[in-house]
């Protein structure tokens, strides 16, 4: 579903009731919208209204990218920044969780204080506003057998969705979702899915394990997957590069996507949106070849570029590429491959899954952490004060559903994992359009966890500009239990005891494998043991949740429960949220995800969600700042935070480290809006950073 336009009081709203985000924009005075084509602005987007004013307010201090008629970006103005434009054609890029153009004919005059962006325009302007949802869905469907010559045909197909393929589809607006696969009888490409005649094959024994290997580098290079006797790429122009590597066929391969990525997003500064880029500054002194030449040569001659220069030469600069999926190399797993191709995952095939049943060995550590006071108890349902003797339970085990294992590189270096079945990603590009505001289902399944609910309770729903509905539930039965999971809501937070039985409520257990039809968009269950339980979800339905391995703490459930509820408040993807949480408590490690962990339940304040890192030395103060990606921001966007001493722009989800600043630039940066601070190993909030001494 498009975008939708609304008229304010203050001036206009776009709301994506896909992604459930809003963008309010104010004018100098109510506005009447009248209907605009889409084909006015020149760019991708999927809805367009003209409205007449003298200028635009932005909700928040933001860059603002300005083309002239040419396309030709003729100004970029960071909030630090002002510009002033003679009278002209421009399209101005606004976006904020959604791509927004304004297309105006007038002069502009563009500044920022420290809370809001400000654009100025002639009196009485005519301006056509558009926008275009971040989400993703496929265009259609491939079938395949699960022969892996039709496998390797089908995969060929998924570079048609690219939207370019100038070193500008490093960008994920200009990378379209390849299309789903569906096991069949006979291989059937339509026609729409005609792979572009980009000049590069790929080689590979006629395995599904190498197949699924190369699925995302095939994507991102348009190349043909063809059957052959040793793994190599070549070109049009008989240009060879083997995958012949001492550590395997999964590293080669997985060099190579780094590497071509890499040059290609250090070389787009040379093509239509040429921000100054932190990754080519590092980098460009050991380069062997020209940028803007590069950016020229068609792309078989860019990739033979760029493979010519030693992986070794490049390694010290390549950022950690943080996302790898893993599973194994059956048939059961070929429809994943969209999905996993859509991230541009690092793809490791192994014969025998991870169990993530399996509790972290800081178990004990983590319950010793936090048992000092003797009136602590665990949230298992078996340990606990157990009322109502009703089960509605038909299985105490796990769905049995193909799952990937996808694992992120968290901020101390440790792993962040998530179980994702198919299901999980299937309901996300199914997500019916929704109106109306973020509706939050808390519920407390026992009274003497009323202290998790009472610390929650007001943290959802604190954005101004968001409208957020949150219900309360105290002590539900099996049925009322079964009846909030199944209405249709955005995040579920659920604050009792789980056991391999189910839900304990108040006449009994919940088993959530009984459960048909799960409503609920994401969802935390902050109880012990609820990693089975939380799968059950996702094949109702759900797309992610954080859940349990072991048993927790009640008194570390609370604290890592009142984090997790700010930080997903704040815009923050499950993986981000869980992250930071578990530089806050030990007993964080004993939380893991299960389906898609990107997801979110609110629109981010600063669009690219991320949490600072203070260090204070003897030398002075260094910041390190910490971009997460999500289902709607994805790889290769740029961002650069507000902090005077940087410059450049940043790929995300790079981090940006060893920032030296001085409290005055840091207290001014704090300023910027409310978000995660971690120092001396604890979270902290900006908000309440600053009147402090740091």
């Amino acid at each position: 579903m498009k975008p939708k336009f609304e008229p304010t009081e203050a001036g206009v709203e776009i709301i994506d009731p896909i992604e459930r985000h809003r963008y309010q924009l104010t004018t100098n005075g109510p506005v009447s919208l009248e209907s605009a084509s889409t084909n006015q602005i020149g760019f991708p987007i999927d809805a367009a209204v003209a409205v007449t004013t003298g200028s635009i307010t932005l909700p928040t201090t933001d860059h603002v990218l300005i083309r002239d008629s040419d396309k030709t970006m003729v100004a970029k103005v960071p909030p630090s920044e002002q510009a002033d434009l003679s009278h002209g054609e421009y399209t101005l890029d606004i976006s904020g969780p959604m791509k927004v153009y304004a297309k105006v004919d007038s002069p502009v005059y563009i500044y920022s204080d420290s809370e809001k962006t400000y654009i100025s325009l002639a009196d009485s302007t005519q301006v056509i506003l558009s926008a275009r949802s971040f989400h993703e869905r496929p265009a259609g469907t491939i079938t395949t057998t699960t022969d892996p010559v039709d496998v390797m045909a089908a995969i060929s197909a998924f570079g048609s969705a690219l939207k370019t393929t100038t070193p500008e589809r490093t960008y994920p607006t200009l990378r379209g979702h390849p299309p789903r696969l569906e096991i069949g009888d006979e291989l059937y490409i339509p026609d729409k899915f005609d792979q572009k005649e980009t000049g590069i094959r790929i080689e590979i024994p006629a395995t599904l394990r190498n197949t699924f290997v190369v699925a995302p580098l095939a994507y991102y290079l348009g190349a043909d997957v063809v059957p052959g006797t040793s793994p190599e790429l070549i070109t049009e122009s008989n240009y060879r590069y083997s995958f012949d590597c001492e550590d395997g066929f999964d590293t080669a391969v997985k060099r190579i996507l780094r590497q071509v990525f890499f040059l290609d997003c250090v070389v787009r500064t040379e093509g239509t949106t040429p921000f100054p880029l932190h990754e080519r500054k590092m980098v460009e002194s050991v380069l062997e070849f020209e940028p803007e030449v590069a950016y020229d040569q068609p792309l078989v001659q860019r990739v033979e570029t760029f493979l010519e220069i030693p992986y070794s030469t490049l390694q010290p600069y390549l950022p950690d590429w943080q996302l790898e999926t893993r599973f194994e190399p059956t048939a059961e797993y070929i429809e994943f491959l969209p999905f996993v191709t859509n991230d541009l995952a690092v793809v490791k095939v192994q014969d025998e899954p991870d169990d993530p049943s399996v509790p972290d060995p800081t178990a004990k550590k983590a319950i010793n952490e936090f048992t000092r006071d003797s009136s602590d108890f665990v949230r298992s349902a078996s340990s606990h004060n157990i009322r109502g003797n009703k089960t509605i339970s038909t299985s105490n085990n796990p769905p049995q559903l193909p799952s990937i294992q996808q694992s992120w590189t968290g901020i101390d270096g440790t792993e962040i994992t998530s179980t994702a079945p198919l299901v999980a990603y299937e309901s996300s590009i199914g997500r019916t359009p929704k109106d109306g505001p973020i509706e939050i289902e808390v519920i407390c399944n026992d009274p003497d966890m009323r202290a998790e609910l009472e610390s929650v309770n007001g943290t959802y729903g604190t954005r101004k500009e968001l409208p957020f509905e949150t219900t309360i539930h105290y002590e539900l039965t099996t049925s009322a239990l079964a009846e909030v999971l199944a209405r249709d809501s955005d995040f579920l937070h659920y604050i009792g005891h789980i056991d391999t039985e189910g839900f304990q409520c108040s006449d009994g257990k919940l088993n959530a494998a009984t459960v048909d039809t799960v409503g609920t968009k994401a969802f935390l269950l902050n109880a012990c043991q609820s990693h089975e339980q939380g799968l059950h979800l996702i094949k109702a339905g759900s797309i992610g949740g954080i859940v349990t391995l072991g048993n927790v703490i009640n008194s570390g459930a609370v604290s890592i429960g009142s984090l997790i509820a700010q930080l997903l408040n704040l815009g923050f993807p499950l993986y981000g949220a869980l992250d930071i949480a578990r530089q806050e408590s030990v007993v964080g490690q004993q939380y893991r995800m299960v389906g898609d962990a990107r997801t979110t339940i609110a629109q981010s304040e600063t669009r690219i969600p991320n949490a600072c890192l203070v260090n204070k030395r003897k030398s002075g103060i260094s910041v390190d700042i910490v971009p997460y990606i999500s289902a709607d921001m994805r790889r290769g966007g740029v961002f650069s935070p507000y902090l005077d001493p940087v410059e450049l722009y940043n790929v995300v989800p790079n981090s940006i480290t060893d920032i030296s600043v001085t409290n005055t630039q840091l207290e001014k940066f704090y300023k910027e809006g409310k978000f995660p601070v971690l120092l001396n190993g604890k979270v902290r909030w900006s908000n309440e950073l600053l009147s402090t001494n740091v």
